[in-house]
């Protein structure tokens, strides 16, 4: 497994103007904060060659993170075990050993009555990597403040079809309360029951359709009837839909940006803090 650290430093600049010295000289103040950002990217990868009756089938094993060791001074200890879940559906937040279990794990193949002699391979031949099966898991950072951090993990696989099958689940770490942010702690009760009509009008803003001809657009509206999976990016509010959940899997990742005027009313106290250059 390759691990390769990084330090990725943010710097807080405020300036304040003053006025020159009569000889010329510059005594404006620069004041700059750091918040120190540091992680671990963890990799690792697993091959597997197994028959299904006389057709020899490889399988690939992949992993790809990046593990939050510090962020400031806040508690990362809930991020690191959100996204030990959200990964590998581990709820120990041990990262080591949920990868050593991931790339261990071919119970999928087990179940298939004709799939036999499956074993470990050292790498897949070139001739037959196109064709053979996958299976990824992935987190990585989509934006990191002195607030919040946001994360995407990706799950994907291949095991035979018309096509792979891919889910991405983005969320939302509050660095100050010390949790991932769901839908109920960005909107109050009411507004969890109110906010559809808005995603439907951000969605037919987005597809450039009137609101009754998001159909007609290739959205499954009898489908459209819960918030997707929250999380903030660009202080912007998004909603994201993974195929066939609102529409067909061609229309691929669907994320529903909302603009935090849309939904002041409803927002709560920490998220109205996290969005608050809007106001």
């Amino acid at each position: 497994m390759k691990k390769t650290s990084i330090l990725l430093p943010l710097a807080l600049i405020a300036v304040s103007l003053g006025s020159c010295s009569k000889g010329g000289q510059d005594t404006d103040k620069l004041e700059i904060e750091e918040f120190q950002i540091s992680q671990t990217i963890k990799t690792a990868d697993r091959n597997y060659r197994f028959m299904i009756d006389d057709d020899t089938i490889y399988f690939d094993v992949y992993t790809s993170i990046q593990w939050p060791d510090k962020l400031g001074h806040s508690d990362v200890k809930p991020l690191q075990d959100s996204i030990v879940a959200f990964c590998y559906g581990d709820t120990t937040g041990l990262l080591n050993s949920a990868i050593s279990s991931f790339l261990s794990d071919t119970a999928v193949f087990k179940d298939m009555p004709l799939v036999h002699d499956i074993e470990r391979v050292d790498s897949i031949p070139e001739s037959d990597r196109m064709r053979s099966y996958f299976s990824n898991s992935t987190a990585s950072v989509m934006e990191i403040t002195e607030q919040f951090a946001t994360y995407q993990v990706t799950l994907s696989s291949y095991l035979g079809g018309a096509h792979p099958y891919t889910a991405i689940f983005p969320f939302t770490y509050d660095l100050d309360s010390a949790k991932v942010l769901g839908i109920d702690d960005i909107l109050t009760n009411a507004g969890v029951d109110s906010v559809m009509p808005v995603i439907r009008g951000a969605l037919a803003r987005q597809f450039e359709v009137p609101v009754e001809a998001l159909d007609r657009a290739g959205i499954f509206t009898s489908q459209l009837n819960e918030p997707g999976r929250p999380y903030i990016s660009g202080n912007v509010l998004y909603f994201h839909y993974n195929p066939y959940e609102i529409a067909p899997y061609s229309a691929g990742m669907i994320d529903v940006a909302v603009y935090p005027y849309e939904v002041e009313r409803w927002l709560r106290p920490e998220a109205k803090r996290l969005l608050e250059s809007n106001f």
